[in-house]
């Protein structure tokens, strides 16, 4: 257990609710992970098909406290105990303080209930679980500029940390004309894109909303429209720790940004 440490959910930190709080301890629990296998022709041993990490806990313990005892009143208790509830609620980004410059991004899946209010000693806990991204990741993206303004660009991304990563792309059509085709290679991974339409001054956008890939188009306006059909080859640019090649051959001059958040067991 991780004593004398502090959470925060969407930068809210948890012992800054209110002074009563007292953390107790941050358990981060082991990733739940599956792995597929078929067994080899031969009778013996296995062939690892698939390897899954599918979710991570982390569990926070506190109690309410004031000038080290136990706060007595069931009143104050139970209304302190609401506070803690609407700040676990909605999930999302969260911190904690042992872990500079990471996140994690979480859905509440055990909230502290009001059962045992009369205990003044209890120790209630929190219970956050990540689905989509079951991985602490960089707080801030690292972007990388790829070539120049060309209709054939290559270059490298290195990436940090222990587990693949979901790779980003912007693809700036700097011709004035129409793009309709582009291939974009990044690792071991290729898309590749026909009838595309990519207007003077638009951007192809590749990227992913809670883990799920996105691609679209977005005009001068800012506006967006979908381009996510106008794809073959790759499924998503998912790239493991290390150095990747990266390369783009459109029709017309264009530039390319990648960008990633390093992943950590």
């Amino acid at each position: 257990m991780i004593r004398n440490r502090r959470v925060a959910l969407n930068g809210i930190w948890l012992d800054e609710l209110d002074r009563r709080i007292v953390i107790s301890g941050i358990e981060p629990a082991d990733g739940k992970e599956t792995i597929s296998d078929t067994d080899l022709a031969a009778g013996y041993g296995a062939r690892i098909t698939m390897f899954r990490r599918r979710t991570l806990d982390i569990v926070i313990k506190f109690m309410m406290l004031e000038h080290g005892r136990s706060v007595t009143g069931l009143e104050e208790r139970s209304r302190l105990l609401e506070t803690i509830n609407a700040w676990a609620a909605p999930g999302g980004v969260l911190e904690v303080n042992y872990k500079p410059d990471r996140r994690l991004n979480v859905t509440l899946v055990q909230a502290p209930g009001e059962g045992s209010l009369v205990d003044y000693t209890k120790e209630f806990q929190i219970t956050f679980r990540a689905y989509a991204i079951p991985f602490w990741e960089t707080s801030r993206a690292t972007s990388v500029q790829i070539g120049g303004v060309a209709s054939n660009v290559s270059g490298s991304i290195l990436i940090d940390g222990s587990a693949r990563t979901q790779c980003d792309v912007m693809i700036e059509n700097k011709s004035g004309a129409n793009i309709d085709t582009c291939s974009v290679t990044i690792g071991e991974h290729t898309m590749t894109f026909s009838s595309l339409g990519l207007a003077g001054n638009e951007t192809l956008v590749i990227d992913h909303m809670d883990g799920i890939l996105r691609i679209r188009i977005q005009n001068s306006a800012g506006q967006y429209r979908s381009a996510l059909a106008k794809r073959s080859g790759a499924d998503d640019f998912l790239t493991p720790p290390g150095s990747a090649a990266c390369g783009l051959t459109a029709s017309r001059a264009c530039q390319m940004t990648v960008s990633w958040r390093s992943r950590f067991l």
